[in-house]
């Protein structure tokens, strides 16, 4: 097949279609009732999913093609993503009328924009609808507006950086070619490609099936007759766990943070990564939690509140450090690893600026997709900046224009940038609370514009679609119908989200004994949520002499790398897995860093150099099969949980 033929494809067929309803209808609500009970997401695998589909659909004759398989891959995750929206405003009722919120004083500021005060939230109890009351209306309205402003916000960045990212410097994405390489290997069944997926898919469910669903099932979960705490879902075997070796060094590197995993799932994704990337992510942890921790404990800067103690483990050692040091020193980092190899290539944005003039996008597409990006993006900010105004009129409206605009250019470059190196994007915390202390204003309106589908947000989503356009083309897939099914999904998620949250409200009012993590989980994130904005209203978490420091810090290294080793990415890989909430698997950031470096070293020098282009071709199905696997074992996991949990409100 020619690549003309491959491009004239269609991706989004009834096949398609019919798989994506059924994300949205039949999965999302199993991942509502499932938040409900247990508090945590759902661990579904969308690959198990795609692999039932295509093989439903080669039994029925009619096999998938690539570009089906890619929108099947590229949508079944994101058609659930909007699964908890409308969850979200009735939380955000409970957290603004909790006990918790009331001891902390917090109450008193919440706006009724943004949830109805304590004495219509007890009425709405008694009320079959929620979300047709007046009370509530405003919340959903402005909730509805700011996704859509922010999906804008995220397709035109999503295109701004794909196109600078793999078209210009043409990173090389190793995640993302990794599932390019499985969709293709699904499509097109190429016999050896298909065994390694296929081996590795029965490796990685054998391996899990020993060092975690076995523990699971054997222990907790028969000995309760039920699950009561989610957090035994985290239960593993001592060959598959991770070894904390903090407190034994204590007593001669006090704060030194070490830990490794017996796991090999995060050494096999080490497999996918450059030897560089490997190396460099090992530095930034062990810099950050070994030496700079170690640093902190000895010259005794750990504040009053939070005294160093012997018996921390890497966990809290990881995240004290975070929260009072690693914030203000990342955001410094990212700043320079983001800007300063602009400066130092400018060539790569007048390349990508001149992409403004053209009439033909690269793969198809009629007009300037570039300039249509931008007008999304200036339309996305501008409704953006109009909604917080209208909520909070007396807040600096360029401060608005600097962070909504500004700070999601910037967030946009570093999390593609960091995607187009490892394995995923890279979010810096608290950016906005940052913003709105620094403003020097005091009024309390401000701060309940921001949050998970508010408006004052930046784009989350601008790296996952820089990777999808990017598989788009090695797929065969015109951009333009890649939007479009992007729009349908978001559309049509929201419309399931509101309709089974509904549903199950008319059951039981949301929170009730019904479902149990309202009840004995919700008033732990009320009581995180208010002691979280008590803590950035104060500011105390800012530490701007950190922040200036590390930027300089940052500069140097970005600088030094460019002309001594000619990478100026060394940087993003150094901060890339120092923070938790980005690492590929849970865990610590050293045992995870220490993996991903071993099994990049593996790779790279010992069976790169002795199969040749014969593994390196491979090495993406081997990955994509292994975690697919241990996938498959988690979400049979997740279905027992479920089974257990339900029982809670049977009569027996």
């Amino acid at each position: 097949m020619s690549e003309d033929e491959i491009h004239v494809r269609k991706g989004l067929t009834w096949k398609t279609l019919l798989a994506i309803l059924f994300a949205i209808f039949v999965v999302q609500p199993v991942i509502i009732y499932y938040s409900l009970i247990t508090n945590i997401a759902l661990p579904l695998q969308a690959w198990i999913v795609i692999i039932l589909w295509t093989e439903i659909a080669r039994l029925f004759g009619s096999p998938l093609t690539r570009q089906e398989v890619f929108i099947l891959i590229a949508f079944q995750s994101m058609a659930t993503g909007y699964a908890l929206a409308f969850i979200t405003p009735i939380k955000n009722m409970y957290f603004a009328t909790s006990p918790e919120s009331r001891a902390f004083g917090i109450t008193k500021y919440v706006p009724t924009w943004w949830a109805p005060p304590p004495d219509e939230a007890v009425r709405l109890l008694s009320e079959k609808w929620i979300f047709l009351q007046p009370s509530m209306i405003t919340p959903v309205t402005i909730m509805l507006v700011s996704i859509t402003f922010l999906v804008m916000m995220d397709i035109s960045l999503g295109y701004f950086s794909y196109y600078l990212y793999a078209r210009t410097v043409r990173l090389d994405f190793p995640m993302a070619r990794a599932a390019v390489e499985t969709i293709v290997t699904l499509a097109e069944r190429e016999q050896r490609t298909f065994r390694v997926l296929m081996l590795s898919f029965l490796l990685g469910s054998f391996y899990n099936a020993i060092v975690s669903f076995f523990p699971f099932l054997l222990g907790p979960y028969l000995s309760t007759g039920g699950i009561a705490d989610p957090s035994i879902y985290f239960v593993t075997s001592p060959i598959g766990s991770t070894y904390d070796l903090t407190p034994l060094l204590a007593n001669f590197l006090p704060g030194a943070g070490f830990s490794f995993t017996m796991n090999i799932i995060p050494y096999i994704t080490g497999f996918i990564l450059p030897l560089w990337v490997g190396i460099a992510q090992f530095i930034g942890v062990f810099a950050f939690y070994f030496v700079g921790t170690h640093i902190i404990t000895r010259m005794n800067l750990w504040p009053a509140e939070s005294k160093y103690s012997t018996s921390w483990p890497i966990l809290t050692l990881v995240q004290r450090s975070q929260l009072y040091f690693y914030i203000s020193i990342t955001i410094g980092l990212t700043l320079a690893a983001t800007f300063v190899p602009l400066a130092l290539q400018p060539k790569m944005l007048i390349q990508m600026f001149k992409g403004f003039s053209s009439t033909k996008s690269a793969n198809g597409d009629s007009s300037s997709p570039l300039r249509l990006s931008l007008f999304l993006f200036i339309l996305a900010c501008a409704g953006l900046i109009s909604t917080v105004h209208f909520l909070a009129p007396a807040f600096p409206i360029y401060i608005l224009i600097l962070f909504i605009a500004g700070g999601s250019f910037f967030t946009s470059l570093l999390s593609v940038g960091v995607a187009g190196i490892s394995f995923s994007g890279f979010n810096i915390p608290y950016q906005r609370e940052l913003i709105i202390y620094t403003s020097g204003y005091r009024g309390k309106d401000i701060w309940f514009t921001g949050g998970l589908y508010a408006p004052m947000s930046m784009s989350s989503n601008s790296s996952l679609i820089a990777q999808n356009l990017m598989q788009a083309d090695i797929c065969g897939l015109r951009h333009s119908e890649y939007f479009k099914a992007y729009v349908l999904v978001v559309i049509l998620g929201l419309f399931s989200s509101f309709l089974f949250t509904s549903l199950l409200w008319n059951i039981s009012p949301i929170p009730s004994g019904a479902y149990p993590a309202t009840i004995s989980l919700w008033p732990i994130d009320a009581m995180d949520w208010a002691r979280t904005q008590q803590w950035v209203w104060t500011g105390y978490l800012f530490r701007f002499n950190l922040i200036i420091w590390s930027f300089i810090i940052g500069s140097v290294i970005t600088v030094a790398s460019n002309f001594i080793l000619k990478n100026p990415m060394i940087l993003l890989g150094l901060i890339s897995s120092t923070n938790p909430y980005n690492l590929p698997w849970s865990g610590d950031p050293m045992s995870v860093g220490i993996a991903l470096m071993i099994g990049s070293i593996v790779a790279n020098k010992l069976l790169s150099p002795r199969f040749g282009e014969a593994f390196d071709r491979l090495r993406g199905n081997f990955f994509m099969g292994a975690t697919l696997g241990w996938g498959f074992m988690e979400m049979l996991k997740s279905i027992l949980i479920l089974i257990g949990r339900s029982m809670w409100i049977l009569p027996f």
